[in-house]
């Protein structure tokens, strides 16, 4: 097993700063750290998705356990309460590791070993947790629940509960709040008990200057007697399931199941640790599929999906779940845009339509799957249609450039009702989308025997001409209004299979991009020579959201310049030499807040803290396609159908 994957934390604070995830397909998952600590109110054993993917609800904060032996009562769980943690489970905790589920090995003074695994049932809101016990005494379970909105930490709900009697010898309870949930165990007896857990504490939400402190509410325990010296039993949180029957078959499957993601075993091992965790991002939305743009709090997005697609599920070649993510998003298509926030039914984005172009381009090159091109044909031309005229935020100037209204590129934050970098107008990266899909259309025209007039690609490439500046040897970041900060926008540009700029003008981006904006996590947002430069992410919401997009260094941005560094060498060996080391930092996952995974975003400054979700898809993504691509040639071997 890879020793990232393998943690032996030597105190609170350590283990306290890595996090685990397992999710279930619905968009539901459990999550805490790899000390069984939550320090997130979106932390868990069972957060549901009652509405797939959204809707999601903390109903299982917690199981505490505690060893009853002769030699003495040993605590495995561990709060924090003011001032305080306890109880110190962690120090019994001798190793953490994900192998391939979230295993948790506590060893007591006895001699007594405890191994708990944690795992979710695919397409159920169902967690397991099994128990393997070697030593000899009492062992009680106490789960702490409650029924809220994960976003925010609260005082639990009145919560009505009803026993369980099983036959042979389990039990457990039916809870009764905001929906009805079950906790059950194949061999230990639920003993009815309610307390209440006072002033828990959340510290990274107290960071992040959200609601930090919560109650919870335990209705009772699990209990059973180690007499043999060895012992196994599981216990289920379930919404919809209220048995235990054929726990350990479900866990082998889904360790099965996921061993089968790593993919072919000739391939590096950290890249087969990535596809497994891509995985995760893949949730059903009706009678199909989306993605997740990041754990813990994101919805699907429109932009983040179609960015993150060809790394995610292209590169492992799971074909059939690429195609349901592109219909899906099609058939929300309206007024030419697909939508940012599906959940929320959003459509601020002027980007996403473009990147769809992308994604299907990037799923015929690798599957050669023209049925699905002739299906998806009609909607890319009615975005063509769309934005040739206008749409709810652009409209098509005089010269076939896109004009778009404020915060509606991917540097969208927002603070008291500002855009912290509205960048209004003609951006570069949008109107090189913009030309990439036009050429996208002239290939599928093509292929398919449409007809399509080609002028307006041609008269966009004359266009883009206005965004060179000649003083810095690279793009304007806006125009008209001409904006000169450098910004990885036009890294986007440059990376794009059909980009309106020259060999020169790439090299020129790229050797500004690596001596202004890179960092050994993926490029920052804005120059450190920029007054407006912010170098750490951190504090309230608005302080936070004014570092966004404005020095804080993004993973994602990593693939775009690795395929636009490349493209300036035409993929010589010593050049995909030069970029696996640059991705090495990435590939290692070694400086990750979640276990197996890439997080959101870096700080701009050293030592590059990372922070933000601690898994998000377009890391993922990129850094996988980039790698898969770029690096280890994939792309000379793109030919559809060919990978």
């Amino acid at each position: 097993m890879s020793p990232e994957l393998s943690f032996h934390p030597k105190s609170y604070q350590e283990g306290a700063k890595r996090e685990w995830l397992t999710t279930n397909g619905l968009g539901g998952y459990a999550s805490s750290t790899i000390l069984g600590a939550n320090t997130r109110s979106y932390h868990g054993l069972l957060v549901a998705a009652l509405n797939p993917p959204t809707e999601r609800t903390l109903l299982l904060s917690s199981l505490d356990e505690e060893l009853i032996s002769e030699s003495g009562q040993y605590n495995l769980a561990c709060h924090q309460y003011p001032g305080a943690i306890y109880p110190e489970g962690f120090r019994h905790l001798e190793e953490f590791r994900q192998d391939p589920i979230p295993t948790f090995l506590y060893r007591t003074e006895d001699g007594a070993a405890i191994e708990k695994k944690v795992f979710m049932v695919g397409s159920e809101n169902t967690t397991v947790v099994r128990y393997e016990i070697d030593g000899f005494g009492l062992f009680r379970v106490v789960p702490l629940v409650n029924c809220r909105s994960f976003h925010v930490a609260s005082r639990a709900p009145l919560i009505n509960q009803e026993v369980i009697d099983l036959e042979g010898g389990g039990s457990g309870v039916r809870l009764r709040s905001g929906c009805d949930f079950a906790l059950v165990s194949d061999k230990a007896r639920y003993v009815r008990e309610e307390l209440w857990y006072n002033s828990l504490e959340y510290d990274v939400e107290r960071q992040r200057g959200l609601a930090w402190k919560e109650d919870a509410f335990s209705p009772g325990r699990f209990e059973v007697q180690v007499d043999d010296g060895h012992l196994s039993f599981n216990i289920v949180a379930s919404v919809g399931r209220d048995s235990p029957e054929g726990a350990e078959e479900l866990m082998s499957l889904e360790v099965e199941r996921i061993r089968n993601l790593e993919g072919n075993k000739r391939r590096d091992p950290r890249f087969r640790l990535l596809a497994a965790g891509a995985d995760q991002f893949l949730v059903r939305r009706g009678e199909g599929k989306s993605i997740i743009a990041g754990y813990h709090w994101f919805n699907d997005w429109g932009r983040d999906a179609m960015i993150s697609l060809p790394g995610l599920l292209l590169t492992t070649r799971r074909f059939d779940d690429a195609r349901a993510v592109l219909t899906t998003f099609a058939g929300a298509m309206k007024d030419g845009l697909l939508p940012n926030d599906f959940g929320a039914q959003g459509y601020n984005t002027i980007d996403a339509a473009l990147w769809f172009f992308e994604a299907v381009y990037k799923y015929w090159t690798y599957s050669g799957d023209t049925d699905v091109v002739r299906e998806l044909f009609p909607s890319l031309r009615a975005i063509v249609d769309r934005y040739s005229w206008e749409t709810p935020g652009s409209f098509s100037d005089e010269d076939g450039l896109i004009v778009s209204k404020p915060g509606l590129t991917w540097m969208d934050a927002k603070v008291g009702g500002e855009f912290v970098t509205p960048r209004a107008g003609k951006a570069c990266e949008i109107n090189a989308l913009w030309y990439n899909a036009l050429r996208v259309m002239e290939v599928f025209s093509g292929e398919l025997g449409e007809e399509l007039d080609g002028r307006l690609a041609e008269k966009v490439s004359e266009s883009y001409e206005k965004f060179w500046n000649p003083e810095y040897g690279c793009l304007y970041d806006l125009i008209d209004r001409k904006d000169a900060a450098i910004r990885p926008n036009q890294v986007i540009a440059a990376s794009l299979p059909f980009t309106p700029l020259d060999d020169d003008q790439i090299r020129g981006i790229v050797d500004l991009a690596t001596e202004k904006l890179l960092t050994p996590y993926g490029l920052r947002t804005l120059s450190p020579e920029d007054p407006r430069y912010i170098g750490r992410y951190e504090g309230r919401p608005a302080e936070r959201d004014r570092a966004y997009h404005q020095g804080t260094v993004w993973p994602w941005l990593m693939g775009p310049y690795i395929t636009a560094r490349l493209k300036t060498s035409r993929h010589s060996k010593k050049s995909r030499d030069e970029a696996r080391e640059l991705m090495r930092p990435l590939m290692d996952l070694k400086d990750q807040i979640g276990v197996g995974t890439i997080c959101e975003i870096f700080d701009g400054d050293e030592p590059y803290r990372p922070g933000g979700c601690i898994s998000q898809a377009w890391s993922l993504g990129e850094v996988m396609r980039a790698w898969s691509e770029d690096v280890m040639g994939g792309a000379s071997r793109l030919k559809r159908g060919g990978v």
